[in-house]
Order: structure tokens, then sequence, then C-alpha cells
């Protein structure tokens, strides 16, 4: 059997494990990517995102390849840009249509509704799958698979969902080969992650709800044992010719008897430079050592605010900044490039917070200070508790729900204050500027006459100029690869005609 899936550009694992499970089980599979120039997460120019529009092309490419079934992994942010391409799927050939991803997940009773989904995946979708694509190939559909809402005879039946995938090492590799055939983009940075769930439920994350699902799970945090790990990436650096990897895990430093194994096999077997994200609670002098020992050169760390009350009341993240300082301390000693993220727009937050913020960044420096504005999710905590406190309308929280906000919180998010975009430039240039100087701009108020760098273009300008993060070096590798790459079939095709 034959099963396609239409992708944004954005690298998602999930569908990688998937694809691997599929073709262990004999069905074809194959990727069909849109690159999004000029209207993705960071750049909207409309009127460029037309004139380059790709859509066109990978329908015209999908029904060459005439497949069985055609998968779509959706997050929020691309939720709109799936419905697009789905419609105009199902305008263009007769074939089922199942959206997965963490948007189905969480509103499944709201996709479902669309007259061009015929499917929907709830949670993990590995197995869940590998079992309709089999049912399929024999000619008739399972409607009783956990983890997948069917529709039929006009009526949308319910599964329930299917207990969490326990033992990780039991999943084949994840199939690399998928994306990286598709773009060149997808190959500049090894993708990995070596654990599934979070220990903690901050209320702007997905882990909020997520947990809710899974709730009578016996473990929501599983982690693949250190040489499954290790086994992959001996696999994939002879493969692939690796430079760089990034570990998606939540917090790699979690487990610190698995980061001691790990950090030895790694650097006995492995010796590359990685990324990786920490919560400041697992930073400690034993696990940034490992860490920095085994080849760690970047660890991107959330912050989110820098006032403890917004942070345990807003966030439901309880840390101090005592906890905080300590964290940047020890991973600056160890000379890690640390980026940390920041997110603005909070309830209750003004611009004291945020200044606030400023001096401690000014006291305490990092290598790049992400700043981000306040994105209301579906289902996630944070919503719930605004639509509770009249924060959103009805209006508002309905257009959450349904995906149809599609501003992400890279440009401006669902709060924005006009009144403090201005600080966002502030943010960008503490790193570069003797604290002295920073401490006169705060004192004497200069930023309010700093300019007001709202677009997400300039932005990217600016940091690829004057950013020493590792990963955003990476992520313009990306980008250049992405646009250059598309751009040169659009004028082949051109000369062709």
């Amino acid at each position: 059997m034959k099963v396609s899936f239409v992708n944004d550009s954005c690298e998602r694992l999930g569908v990688e494990y998937i694809s691997s499970l599929l073709k262990s089980g004999g069905h074809e599979v194959k990727l069909f990517a849109d690159p999004q120039l000029f209207d993705d997460e960071n750049l909207s120019f409309k009127r460029l995102s037309r004139l380059f529009d790709y859509k066109k092309r990978v329908i015209s490419q999908l029904k060459e390849y005439k497949p069985d079934l055609v998968g779509i992994s959706v997050v929020t942010d691309f939720y709109q840009w799936a419905c697009q391409m789905a419609k105009m799927i199902k305008e263009e050939m007769d074939v089922p249509i199942i959206f997965g991803g963490i948007h189905p997940t969480s509103v499944p009773e709201r996709v479902i509704k669309n007259d061009f989904v015929d499917m929907v995946c709830v949670g993990e979708g590995e197995y869940p799958m590998l079992e309709l694509a089999n049912s399929m190939e024999k000619g008739q559909i399972d409607y009783s698979i956990k983890n997948i809402w069917f529709k039929k005879n006009g009526q949308v039946i319910q599964n329930e969902v299917r207990p969490l995938i326990e033992n990780l090492d039991s999943l084949p590799m994840p199939d690399k080969d998928l994306y990286y055939s598709a773009s060149p983009h997808f190959s500049q940075c090894y993708y990995i992650m070596t654990s599934r769930g979070c220990a903690y439920a901050c209320s702007y994350c997905c882990h909020s709800y997520l947990r809710e699902i899974y709730k009578t799970q016996r473990r929501y945090v599983r982690r693949r044992s250190v040489m499954n790990t290790i086994q992959e990436l001996m696999i994939s650096k002879q493969k692939y010719k690796l430079k760089y990897l990034r570990f998606f895990d939540e917090s790699l430093g979690a487990d610190l008897k698995w980061l001691q194994e790990f950090s030895i096999q790694y650097k006995k077997n492995i010796t590359l430079p990685f990324i990786c994200y920490m919560h400041p609670n697992h930073v400690s002098l034993e696990s940034v050592r490992y860490l920095k020992d085994c080849g760690c050169c970047e660890i991107e760390m959330g912050i989110q605010s820098g006032s403890d009350s917004l942070r345990r009341v807003v966030l439901n993240r309880d840390m101090s900044n005592k906890t905080i300082a300590e964290a940047i301390d020890l991973i600056r000693n160890e000379k890690i490039s640390l980026v940390t993220d920041n997110i603005f727009g909070l309830p209750g937050e003004d611009q004291n917070d945020i200044i606030d913020l400023a001096r401690f960044y000014n006291i305490k420096r990092v290598n790049r200070i992400y700043f981000f504005w306040l994105r209301f999710y579906p289902k996630i905590a944070i919503t719930e508790w605004a639509r509770e406190q009249r924060l959103l309308n009805i209006a508002d929280y309905e257009e959450i729900m349904n995906g149809e906000r599609n501003r992400p919180f890279a440009r401006g998010g669902d709060r924005v204050n006009r009144n403090l975009v201005k600080l966002q430039f502030l943010f960008l240039i503490i790193p570069f500027l003797p604290k002295f100087i920073v401490r006169f701009i705060i004192k004497s108020r200069i930023y309010q006459y700093l300019p007001m760098v709202d677009s997400p273009g300039i932005l990217a300008a600016f940091t690829s100029l004057f950013s020493t993060s590792f990963n955003d070096r990476i992520v313009h590798k990306k980008e250049f690869l992405r646009y250059s790459n598309t751009l040169k079939t659009f004028v082949l095709q051109i000369f062709r005609n």
C-alpha cells in the first residue's frame, strides 16, 4: 500500500517514526513538502508567498504518485495551511486523508468536522497508522483502531486512546531518508529525541493538556536506553556525514544517571557538537559537566519570566530567580553557549516586569535572548485559565480552538502590547553591549526611543549579523537552502516553459 505524507517546511520526528514502522510492515511511503516560501512562522509576505506558492506543484506530484492514503501532521500554527492543502487534494483526488499531530490531538471533535478530513489520529500515531494501513491493504478499514476517529455513514466513530508506548527501544529508527530526500534543508542538522513526555506541566505548553489525556498512564515520561540512542547516531553518523545534532528532549539532563552513561558512550562513539534543551531545575554541576564532556556546544533554557509570581501563578513554573541565576552561572562557567527563552505579554505583566528582566540579563549574561509573545493554543492550561478569568471572550476562544489565529509567537502572538514592543530591541542588544551602557539605557529610560522592531524579517537579519548562537547559524543555513533550492526550481521551470 502507498502512503504519502504532505508536510510543511519543518521536519516532523513523529512522521519519521511512523514511516519506519509502515515500511517495516511492507508499505511504501513518500513525503511531499511545501517549502512555504515567505509564509512560515517567521516570515510572512503575502504577495511574495502567492508568487512562489508551491501547493499546486505538491498536488501535481501527489497525483503522479497516486497514494492510497494521505497523512498530514498538524501543529496549530500551520493548521490553516493544512486545511488548505487537504481541500486542494480532495478537489483533485479521491483519496482518504488523515490528520494527526498536536492540533488534532487537542481538538479532534472540531478537526473531524471538516469535509476534507476523513480520519483524525489522537496521540501517538505509530501503531495506529500501521494498523490502519494494514486494514486498508486488506480492502476493509478497521473502524475500531484505538487513537483514530473515523467518519462512517455520516457518523463519527470516536475510538478511545490507547496507552502510551512504554518501551521506546521497541520502535524502529526514524526514517530520515523520508525528509532528506524531499529537500536538502532538512539535512543541515540531525534532529533526535531520547525521550517522550515532560516532568512538568507548564501552563503554556501542550504537556499541560496531554498529561490530562494520559492521567491514568503509569509513566508519562519515557526514555530510550543509552545504547539504543547511540546505535541510531552511529548508523546516522556514517550514513549522513553528520556535522551537528539537536536533541529535542524537553530537558536532556532530567535523568542524571542516564546522562552520565550517555556522556561516556557519546564521547566514545559520536564526538559531534550538539544542542539541547535544559530545565533550570535540572542544571547542576554534574549534569553540565557531563554535557560539556561529551560535546554539548549550546544549551537552550526556558526562563519565560523574571517574575517569581508570574512564573508560579500564571505559568505553573515553580522555580526561583536564584535557581535560574545559578543555572546560568554553571552553564557559562563550563564555556557552553547559552540561549534563553522568554515569553512576553503575560496576563498581569507590566513594563516594570520587563525592565527587571532586562536588569537581570545585564548581570547574568547569556549568548542569545529569545523573545516570544504569548500564544494561546487549544486546550492548554493557560488558555482555559484565561477563558475562566474572562481575559478571552467567547469569540477569541472559539478562534483559538478552531486554529483560526495564525500569528505565531515569533511574530507577535495573541497579546501584543505595543508599548512593550520597543523593549524587544533592548533584549536583542543586551548580550552585545557593555554592562554600564545597558545600565545607562535602563536608568535614563532611553529604551523608550529604541526602534520598534516588530518585523520578523528585520529581526532575522539582525540576528544573522550579530548572533553568536550555534542554533541561529544552523537555522540560517537551513533557511538559505530552503529558499535557494526552491527558487532554483522555479527559475528552471520558467526556462523550460
